[in-house]
This record gives structure tokens, sequence and C-alpha cells, in this order.
């Protein structure tokens, strides 16, 4: 028994993967509500700054690192979004994108991200300790520092993973078979793909993501791309 990969070749020698395609794109939209939020944190933001009754001293610095802060979320959440965008190009089989190029800058954005997310809501929480709550930037102050924190959850720390997005894959989503395991007997691991280098991926039911080589694989044949 053969088992091969859900991968479907199109021109230009760019092959689809519809299993990792159909995760990337709950991603995206998950992406694209973070960068609604941060827009929201940062406009929260720069109206505590605006509205604030004393800004004087040590005050002046809070707003300025809260507004900085909102606005590296907001940068970090376009950058992961943009990243996953190019990647998904390549899994849908539309253009042939380097993934490994991707890399380097989702990461720093993530650990940037990081920062930012909890910076800024440090600096808005000097601001509410500031104000009382019959001023306008002590509600303003607070409604900034939990849209940053959310956007940077479910934004800026989503760094690429060239496996595709974590977690479950259904089988009938994935398309995939079911790969031996190492002693013949059948196992629920889901094949998703072959890299160009002959490592296959898959998902287990827990959502781990497995790579292995066709050689390391006792007496398994290994999968076939495009058959």
């Amino acid at each position: 028994m053969s088992h091969q990969a859900e991968q479907v070749p199109l021109a230009g020698g760019v092959r689809a993967q519809p299993a990792i395609a159909a995760r990337a794109r709950r991603l995206l939209l998950q992406l694209q509500l973070a960068v609604v939020v941060s827009v929201l944190g940062l406009g929260a933001n720069v109206m505590a700054s605006r509205t604030l009754l004393r800004f004087e001293g040590s005050a002046r610095l809070w707003p300025m690192l809260a507004n900085l802060a909102a606005i590296l979320v907001l940068l970090v959440c376009l950058l992961q979004l943009f990243v996953w965008s190019q990647a998904q190009k390549e899994w849908t089989g539309r253009k042939d994108v380097s993934l490994a190029v991707l890399l380097a800058p989702s990461a720093a954005g993530r650990w940037l991200g990081v920062l930012c997310g909890l910076g800024g809501p440090l600096a808005a929480s000097r601001i509410i300790e500031q104000t009382s709550r019959q001023e306008q930037a002590h509600w303003w102050a607070l409604s900034g520092a939990l849209c940053t924190i959310v956007a940077t959850a479910f934004g800026a720390i989503q760094f690429f993973d060239p496996a595709g997005p974590r977690g479950v894959l259904p089988s009938r989503i994935a398309g995939g078979r079911q790969a031996p395991g190492r002693d013949g007997h059948q196992d629920e691991t889901v094949v998703l793909g072959t890299r160009r280098d002959g490592v296959v991926l898959g998902t287990r039911p827990d959502g781990v993501v497995l790579g292995t080589r066709p050689d390391d694989r006792d007496g398994a044949t290994p999968p076939e791309p495009g058959r």
C-alpha cells in the first residue's frame, strides 16, 4: 500500500497542498481580526493622550510609550498577516514562494510583539493610576491596554511555521491517508505533504506536526509526490 500526500500538481511546478491551506485560511481570518483590534487599540491610546488632563512631568512619558507600543503591535500584526498570506500562495499553488525567507522576519516580529504587548499595557496602567474614573483618559487607556493585549495574543505572536499553522486537522479535510506505525499497524497520523527535501509532513490527532524522511521509516514505501 502506497502512502501518498495530498498534493495537487499545478502549472509551473508548484504543488498545491489543500490540507495546510485549509488551516491557513482560518489563521488568516484570525490575523485580520487582530489587525482590526490593534487599530482600535491605537485609536484608544491616542484618545487617552488627547483627553489626559494632567500632562506634565513624568505623565508625558506613559502616553508616548503606550502609543508607540500600539503602533508597533499594529505593524507586527500586519507583518504576520503578510508572511502567512505569502505562504498561502505557495500552499494553494498560486505562486512558488521561498518559505525559508519568511522565517526570520516573522520570528523577529514575534519577539517585538511580545515586548510591546507587555510594555504598552504597563504604560497604560500608569495612566489609569494617575487618572480618576471620572476622566475619559482613564477609560480610553483601559480600552487601549485590553486591545493591545488581544492583538498581541491573536496576531503579533503568530510566527510563521513552514509546516503550516498548528492545530488538529481532521482527516476528512486533509484528504490524506493514515501512515503505518513502526509496528506495522495503522496509526492516526494524517499525511499532509512532501517538502522539496523529501521530508514527509503529517499531523497527529493532538496537533503535533511530524516530519519524517522516507529512509527513516522501517520498510515503508516513500510517498511519491504527484501520484
